[in-house]
């Protein structure tokens, strides 16, 4: 047909739609008849998504080979039937409508009666184009609203691809198969203390077939399942989120959203005893394995009251501009359901002093006590000091060891060491002491408490954080601290303030 005007026509559905009269087969015979109706039309193509969302074009193939089809001269017009059809984000809309004007290629909505050809055309598609993404905003808002309340009422979302179980109308049901190899691997890590590069190993030995049907097991997989709270009988949902409905793009969920958490919520795999079990070794060999840290007094002391898992520590910045250090439950943070709080340093340091004051002494009986530990000649009651001195000793030796392996500095090996060396002259290195007299020992007592994170990191054992309360145990003290503390001050003045302390001994005394 010499000189018409060639006319293309782009349409779009959501496969879940029940409306009839916008569905994609009546779309598409609407166009049809729509554009032979015109003799001085030619059509040259019908271009239709079905099942892909509005708000963004990057997953709209047929949206593509449509633009890049007018940018090859070969279409003059589209028809499409409203602006919601075309695009739900205003700058994808807009943006397109302009490079194809620049070219010379048309937009005409025809439900809202906006050509891009006239002179006011991209004004009124500014405001639908809004309109439209104002609507998609809504109905996003509107859809996961609905979802939380469903997850609340224990309805699973998500594909089924869960090892070991199905999902069905919501439900999870146990896939006998696949659980026993689930228990395989429960039993591995927790009685036969093997880590996840041996198990996959195993398992792909002995011909298991793997998840989802993939190429072989990896150490990934496996503790992707070890870490899975649905294997106790628990659901955790909301692990990953969608915070822009424009992109649609899937980000774990650190705290920005309500996570939904129903415990016993379905047939368990393994019991709960050997979940928690699972992640105390896990947690335990990414200590072993991770990079040396002497950052903290307490790095690797802290245990999560809840869990059994570790506490690790996030840098964070006041308002004034001034950094803190928080140590929050791993678990957590990997978003595995764990309810323990944060806890500041400062209030770690602070019940851990406290309860080292309970020993029996305050801050000048603790001075006098610790220049006769250093006087004291090596006996049975210094086997306490021994061990933390050997404690130390096997630190320098890690320090070094991480120094020749590059993973530390030079500077941070001499800093490391001169902790511990502070450390080792309060504990009189567990050895026989010579002969001093007494006010030397008092000065050397008082030097090593003013190195006070030094005298917290060879004293303390281990801090378990419980909601509203700390539980500190010492070296070779048969007895452990409970304390209920509530935070008080700002910025600087930030601490704890004991309100109760229990001693608890270890040997039922």
């Amino acid at each position: 047909m010499t000189g018409a005007l060639r006319v293309a026509a782009y349409c779009r559905v959501s496969t879940d739609s029940g409306d009839q009269q916008n569905s994609l087969k009546n779309q598409v015979q609407y166009f049809e008849s729509r554009i032979a109706q015109n003799p001085g039309w030619e059509l040259v193509g019908i271009f239709a998504d079905e099942g892909i969302t509005g708000t963004s074009t990057r997953r709209r193939k047929q949206f593509n080979a449509m633009i890049q089809r007018a940018e090859q001269g070969g279409i003059d017009l589209i028809l499409t039937k409203e602006v919601s059809r075309f695009a739900r984000n205003t700058m994808d809309a807009l943006a397109y409508t302009r490079r194809l004007k620049e070219i010379g290629v048309g937009v005409l909505f025809l439900s809202d009666n906006i050509d891009t050809r006239d002179n006011d055309g991209e004004f009124r598609l500014t405001i639908m184009a809004s309109v439209a993404q104002e609507e998609s905003r809504k109905t996003s808002q509107r859809v996961r609203w609905g979802q939380k309340r469903s997850m609340e009422r224990g309805v699973v979302f998500g594909n089924d691809s869960l090892y070991g179980y199905e999902t069905r109308g919501g439900a999870l049901a146990v896939r006998a198969d696949e659980a026993a190899t689930v228990r395989w691997i429960y039993h591995q890590c927790t009685d036969e203390g093997k880590g996840t590069h041996v198990i996959a190993r195993e398992l792909q030995e002995a011909g298991v077939p793997t998840p989802r049907g993939g190429a072989q097991w990896s150490p990934a997989t496996v503790r992707r399942i070890l870490i899975n709270e649905k294997y106790c009988g628990d659901l955790l949902q909301k692990k990953y989120i969608t915070p822009d409905f424009l992109s649609h793009k899937k980000v774990p969920n650190r705290g920005q959203e309500e996570q939904v958490y129903l415990p016993a919520h379905h047939e368990a795999i393994i019991s709960r005893e050997r979940f928690v079990q699972a992640q105390a070794v896990l947690a335990q060999r990414a200590g072993a394995a991770g990079r040396y840290s002497g950052r903290y007094w307490c790095s690797g002391k802290v245990r999560c009251g809840l869990c059994g898992g570790a506490f690790v520590p996030r840098r964070a910045v006041r308002s004034d501009g001034m950094p803190y250090v928080l140590w929050c439950c791993a678990a957590r943070r990997r978003g595995q359901g764990c309810a323990a709080p944060a806890v500041n340093q400062k209030v770690l340091a602070g019940c851990a002093r406290y309860a080292l004051e309970q020993l029996g002494f305050g801050r000048q009986g603790l001075v006098a006590a610790l220049a006769a530990r250093l006087a004291a000649p090596d006996g049975e009651g210094d086997a306490a000091g021994r061990q933390a001195a050997g404690l130390l000793h096997a630190k320098h030796g890690k320090a070094l060891d991480a120094f020749l392996r590059g993973d530390i500095t030079a500077g941070e090996l001499a800093q490391v060491r001169a902790r511990y060396d502070a450390a080792l002259a309060m504990l009189g290195d567990g050895k026989p002491a010579p002969a001093q007299d007494a006010a030397e020992w008092g000065r050397a007592a008082e030097r090593a408490l003013a190195q006070a994170d030094e005298v917290l990191a060879a004293a303390a054992e281990q801090l378990t954080v419980q909601p509203g309360w700390l539980e500190v145990q010492f070296y070779g003290i048969p007895a452990r601290f409970a304390l209920e503390y509530r935070t008080k001050g700002k910025g600087k003045t930030y601490g704890a303030e004991i309100l109760s302390c229990q001693a608890v001994r270890l040997d039922g005394g």
